[in-house]
Parts: C-alpha cells; structure tokens; sequence
C-alpha cells in the first residue's frame, strides 16, 4: 500500500529532514509522492530525483549527487541533480508527455480548480491477488480527484499526435482501466484504490503539502472515471486526436501557458 512510514513522517516534520521537506515545498519545480514499502519520493520533470528514506538516487542520470547532501543542502543538492535529469533527458526523447504531467499536476492544487491532483504513476496493488488471476501491470499517469462530486478521475497525457499510437496509444489506456475498475478484481482494486488514497491525502496533509482538501465522505460512491488530456503541438492536431477518442471518454485541452484542467 502508498502510505510513509511514520518515523519518516516524523523526520519531515520535525527532525532532520525538515530542512528538505521545508524546500520542496517552496520549489514548485519539484513534487513530492507517497510510495509503497513506507517511502516518499521526489521528482523533478517526473525524474525521481530522491527516495527520501533511503536517501538514494538512480545512478542512471549520471553525474549525480551525494544524496547526503539533500539532507545537509537541499537547495545545492536539487540544482545538481536537476543539471544532471536535464542531461538526461536531452537524449530521451520518448518523454516528451512529462513535463506535461508534472505541470498538470503542479497548477492542479488549488481549492478553487476543478480537480486536485494527487498523485502521478499510479499502478495498482495486486500482491494479494493469485498470480494467475493478476491483470497486466498498468501504470495512471495521474490521479486526482473532482472536487464538487469527489469522483475519483484517472487522467492520461498525451502530448502530440505521436503518442496516440503504439504501445502507449489510447486504446491500450481504456483496455486497462476497464479491466481495473470493471473486471474480474474488481472489488480488490477498488478498495486498495480507495485505501490509497486515505492514506495519500492523510500523508500530505501531515506534511502540509495538501491544505484545502480533505478525505472526502463519499469517496469511492461513484464509479472511477478516465480522461484523457491533450497537450496539441498544434491546434490542428486537436481535431484528429478528438477523431482518435471518438467520444468514448471525456478530453481536456492544455496549452504552454496553461495547464489547468478545465472543459
């Protein structure tokens, strides 16, 4: 289950970690997730820029840090290993939804937007599950909530035409949501989702990362929903990806100058 261990918890909050805690919130470039096995994450450009628990960082991205430094300078810390995911990423170009993501979620916050992100790449818990009755691993790029009915929405990103297609195409994406919320593990997924994000917004609130949004009563009342967002390259790819949906789930337009989710 997503849930941080309370001694970590308490390290944010008062001991040690404060320092890190206190500058992550102030870094609007940087984004904090509640992780399985008691761990927090954080990301910059959906780069997982630190497991703050075991203060490790994927070596994957180069030149990086001594992830003590975090502890000890966080501003000197996230300028180095930001350099060095930047780095990284200029040779990656199948991530080009990313940013797209984090920026989504990050101006998805406040008590007057329509939804409230929680959290980015979900994946469903299935450890309970016989592993000949387990679904495919499927990752949600974001979770939130609608904050006038409290449904749980799933959101996918797609940024250009180009990721339509393929394995990470919109047809793959409804095949899995399907097969989460309506399927044969149906009532698992539902209540790990539902406990999930308890303890998500539970956590957050604690470290003052969520504010202006509490566990709602209904949560979980009515069915879970799928929507997709697009990030056009340009206005003309609108028409085609709305071609692409055929109207089967609901579709949010963002632009560069502003991700707020709205229809």
């Amino acid at each position: 289950m997503r849930k941080i261990n309370n001694a970590l918890l308490q390290r944010m909050i008062s001991g040690d970690l404060s320092p890190l805690l206190n500058y992550i919130k102030r870094d609007d470039e940087l984004r904090l997730e509640v992780r399985r096995e008691g761990e927090a994450f954080i990301y910059y450009r959906k780069g997982k820029a630190l497991e703050i628990g075991k203060l490790k960082v994927d070596l994957k991205y180069g030149q990086v840090p001594d992830t003590s430094l975090a502890v000890d300078n966080p501003p000197q810390y996230f300028e180095e290993i930001k350099d060095a995911i930047d780095n990284w990423l200029d040779n990656k170009k199948d991530r080009a939804e990313f940013d797209t993501q984090q920026k989504i979620a990050r101006d998805n916050q406040g008590k007057d937007d329509r939804y409230i992100i929680l959290d980015m790449e979900y994946a469903f818990e299935q450890h309970k599950i016989k592993k000949e009755n387990r679904e495919k691993r499927a990752v949600f790029d974001l979770l939130g909530i609608e904050r006038k009915t409290n449904k749980i929405i799933f959101f996918e990103v797609k940024k250009g035409m180009g990721a339509t297609k393929g394995k990470s195409g919109i047809e793959e994406h409804i095949n899995d949501f399907s097969k989460y919320i309506h399927g044969k593990n149906t009532k698992v997924f539902r209540n790990n989702l539902i406990r999930d994000i308890k303890n998500i917004l539970d956590d957050k609130r604690r470290l003052g990362i969520i504010q202006n949004f509490s566990i709602p009563n209904n949560l979980g009342e009515f069915d879970p929903e799928l929507i997709f967002v697009f990030h056009p390259a340009d206005k003309s790819e609108v028409l085609y990806f709305s071609k692409e949906l055929e109207k089967r789930h609901k579709l949010i337009i963002v632009g560069n100058d502003n991700y707020k989710l709205r229809y």
